[in-house]
């Protein structure tokens, strides 16, 4: 017997990967700035979904968005000072030395030094 998702235009069910790919997509035109509409018409063409299915893949997307936004402080400020001190590296490496004075600046800013 042949598979009913076929007839009348149903779609066959998505897997969990391309699920996860199509949230990721989302979440990646979400921090593009891409509207509802833009989303909406993004996944009626690449994908083939109706409305309710994109908004339920940018729901997810949001939710995604709101645990990169939930770090702590200071997480943040050693992920920052951890690039700045590569930045300052970098920049001495290549006699880049204003770079690597304002990477120096920066970091003890961030850490609140007085210099």
């Amino acid at each position: 017997m042949p598979n009913p998702c076929y007839f009348q235009g149903m779609a066959k069910k998505s897997t969990n990967v391309e699920i996860e790919e199509r949230v990721n997509t989302v979440y990646q035109l979400l921090l593009q700035s891409h509207s509802r509409f833009e989303i909406v018409q993004y996944a009626a063409k690449e994908w083939g979904l109706k409305p309710r299915q994109a908004d339920e893949y940018m729901a997810r997307a949001r939710q995604l968005i709101a645990a990169d936004s939930d770090i702590k402080r200071e997480e943040w400020l050693a992920s920052a000072v951890s690039r700045l001190v590569q930045y300052e590296k970098r920049a001495g490496r290549n006699d880049n030395l204003m770079v690597a004075m304002k990477a120096l600046e920066t970091q003890a800013k961030l850490l609140q030094f007085d210099i």
